[in-house]
């Protein structure tokens, strides 16, 4: 009778790490789709983990191009384990924020030991479950619509050469572009799956960490870096 309540004790310390395995081994999944019909965009990103316990959705709206400016309306919503967040807002992206984005990544590569390598290397562990992007394009003259067919036949199989490169395709990517050649228009749409463990996630993290601490400037200059205005 006195062991009964150790016994109890070994059940749920059993049941508990289970569970992290299963957690652990469990996917992290990134769902994007995007579509574009004249001037009707529709973009979202969807993130889940945990079995869904964790959920957050990117949706933009609009895009408007408005002058060297990029002017985008986004809705963000989360879930956290039966806890709901909802935002939105509106952002612009311009010619100044490019560039500052490409110095921050500049400055965060020379702040981290090997980043380049250690991107690489969760890249390799991110599988592609499914690839899909249809394209039909008009210019309203047939010699152009040939050429602009062309070309995006090339930014298509360029952009998935590319990125076998780095991830790993478990999916037939399916790849298309129509030529219109009635009338001038442009529609496109994407889907992508992505998935990767949850445990290579938290070891990718840890990884970036441990690089971190071996920096120069320590942990607090990169976090400088990311947050500052």
């Amino acid at each position: 009778m006195i062991g009964y309540p150790y016994i109890w004790v070994l059940a749920a310390g059993l049941i508990i790490v289970l569970f992290l395995l299963i957690a652990l081994v469990s996917p992290v999944t990134i769902q994007g789709e995007m579509r574009r019909d004249g001037e009707n965009d529709d973009i979202e990103i969807n993130f889940k983990a945990l079995f869904g316990l964790l959920r957050y959705k990117l949706k933009i709206r609009s895009i408007d191009f408005s002058g060297k400016a990029i002017r985008l309306h986004e809705h963000l919503m989360g879930t956290s384990i039966g806890m709901s967040s909802k935002d939105e807002k509106h952002d612009e992206i311009d010619t100044h924020r490019v560039m500052a984005g490409i110095e921050k990544y500049k400055r965060a590569a020379a702040l981290t030991y090997n980043l380049s390598h250690w991107a690489k290397q969760t890249l390799a562990k991110i599988r592609l479950e499914e690839w899909k992007w249809s394209t039909a394009v008009g210019t309203g003259d047939a010699m152009w619509t040939a050429m602009a067919t062309g070309a995006l036949w090339s930014v298509k199989t360029t952009t998935l050469g590319v990125l076998s490169q780095f991830v790993k395709l478990r999916a037939e990517p399916r790849v298309e572009v129509q030529p219109v050649y009635a009338q001038a228009c442009f529609r496109t749409e994407w889907n992508c799956i992505a998935k990767i463990g949850l445990g290579n996630a938290i070891m990718a993290g840890l990884h970036l960490l441990v690089r971190l601490r071996n920096a120069k400037e320590g942990v607090q200059a990169w976090r400088s870096l990311l947050f500052k205005a």
